[in-house]
């Protein structure tokens, strides 16, 4: 299938016409059917404005379509770690993933930062071990052992521990952003 078939079809699969997407990027929509058709070749530029109003990536329009299965060890983790907090990236040598899987540790008393984190996507969060304070907007979300949470990412949002123990929890956000 052609990128311009892609895009076409990841469009009608969203419900989206030519004038929704010609709205978001500024394009006519004569352009924009004209490239999933085939009948015109848009610059990167131009491409990446379209997968971004279709909440996709250049690189997803060209990867193949088999099924893929990879394995991850300990050797391949990406962990970044501050004072309180340590996140470990479990499958970033796999390019163009659409989750960014993770495990998040927090000190007892400690959060994820004092600035809200608001980003495009989806975030779901179960707690391994410990108490974990998910703050969203206004509201607290207490979420114990086994307890999970999913949430829209534009959402102002972050992660506190207020007890007296370690939190360890398993995190999933999309798109990926490490």
């Amino acid at each position: 299938m052609s990128y311009g078939a892609k895009l076409k079809d990841i469009r009608k699969k969203l419900g989206m016409t030519l004038e929704d997407i010609s709205q978001k990027t500024g394009f006519t929509k004569s352009f924009i059917s004209q490239i999933e058709n085939g009948k015109n070749s848009p610059s990167i530029s131009s491409l990446k404005k379209i997968c971004y109003a279709l909440g996709t990536t250049i690189s997803e329009l060209f990867e193949d379509e088999r099924n893929i299965v990879h394995k991850f060890t300990e050797n391949d983790y990406k962990i970044l770690k501050n004072k309180s907090l340590s996140m470990a990236f479990l499958a970033t040598k796999l390019v163009n993933r659409k989750l960014e899987p993770m495990i998040v540790e927090i000190d007892p008393h400690s959060e994820t930062g004092s600035d809200y984190y608001r980003h495009t996507g989806e975030e779901f969060g179960y707690v391994i071990k410990g108490v974990l304070t998910v703050v969203i907007g206004n509201e607290e979300y207490v979420l114990k052992e086994g307890e999970s949470i999913y949430f829209s990412s534009n959402l102002p949002h972050k992660l506190k521990n207020k007890t007296d123990e370690k939190l360890k929890a398993f995190w999933v956000g999309t798109p990926p952003s490490f």
